[in-house]
């Protein structure tokens, strides 16, 4: 799963989230205070308009000391100040696929969407036609993968396929995720191998019963209301409940949202998805009714 935003990498100092919001709350304030780049940096030493840009966009760090600069240049004191200062933290981003052999081929803007990941306590997410990520096992994993658009060669695949499983080390490691999966009935009539299909949805049956997994099935006998024209993700992350970062799928990967009404619109959607959808209870009988079908 990729995102778009293939110009950010993420701070050494800040988690992934604190990073990227407070980027845009920089550029909030510049906008409406009706100020440019350069009226920002002008006669700030060390500043230049391409460094604040990046700074806003989340692709370079920023340290106490230069944010109290910028601050001091431009006059922002009291409550204001101190919530810019507030996204400053101490916890790093959980960067681990640094260290795998093909680290380099993850692209900054999969970086940011696994960063982000490792960051959430709650995921929601629906995929219309395919079991969600964090539930494949690696043999269905590298079927998708390999169906992808951009066709990926074998060492792709089998570097993609790796990554989805050990991101699904966030269901069972401290501290766990909660997981809530939707995903639409058509996955169990669609396979490239009817034993890897069996092989799925047995581990499916196994996820749903971990006590921070939710997973619902959405029938085709729910009809047109419960079929949303695209995947969705929805992340919260523990110091901001309330709010959070919503991801579209499109054409070439996840596009995020990350405004308060794209949330709310994205969290509407799963609503509806979840009226539509059996109850986890139904999902698992229906799991295992179609297991039997295939052995």
């Amino acid at each position: 799963m990729h995102t778009r935003r293939e110009g950010r990498h993420l701070s050494k100092d800040l988690s992934a989230i604190r990073q990227i919001r407070l980027g845009d709350e920089l550029r909030a304030w510049r906008l409406e205070n009706n100020k440019t780049l350069t009226d920002m940096t002008a006669g700030l030493k060390g500043w230049s308009p391409g460094r604040l840009s990046r700074i806003e966009r989340a692709q370079q760090q920023i340290t106490a000391a230069d944010l109290a600069a910028l601050l001091d240049h431009a006059g922002i004191t009291g409550p204001e100040r101190e919530d810019f200062e507030s996204f400053l933290g101490t916890s790093p981003p959980k960067q681990w696929w640094r260290d795998l052999d093909y680290a380099e081929a993850i692209t900054p803007a999969f970086a940011e969407y696994l960063a982000l990941e490792a960051d959430a306590s709650e995921i929601l997410n629906y995929f219309p036609s395919a079991f969600p990520g964090l539930v494949q096992t690696e043999a269905y994993a590298k079927e998708m993968i390999a169906a992808g658009l951009d066709s990926p060669n074998e060492e792709r695949v089998e570097a993609g396929a790796e990554v989805r499983i050990l991101r699904q080390r966030r269901l069972i490691h401290d501290p766990r995720l909660t997981f809530e999966a939707y995903f639409g009935e058509v996955a169990l009539l669609v396979a490239g191998d009817q034993e890897v299909l069996a092989g799925q949805i047995r581990h499916a049956i196994t996820v749903a019963q971990y006590p921070n997994v939710t997973l619902r099935m959405v029938p085709l006998s729910a009809g047109r209301p419960g079929i949303l024209s695209s995947g969705i993700t929805l992340m919260r992350f523990p110091d901001d409940l309330e709010n959070g970062f919503a991801f579209i799928e499109a054409v070439g990967g996840m596009l995020p949202r990350r405004t308060g009404r794209d949330v709310r619109r994205t969290e509407r959607a799963i609503a509806r998805v979840k009226r539509c959808s059996l109850s986890p209870e139904d999902t698992i009988t229906a799991l295992e009714r179609k297991l039997e079908e295939l052995t």
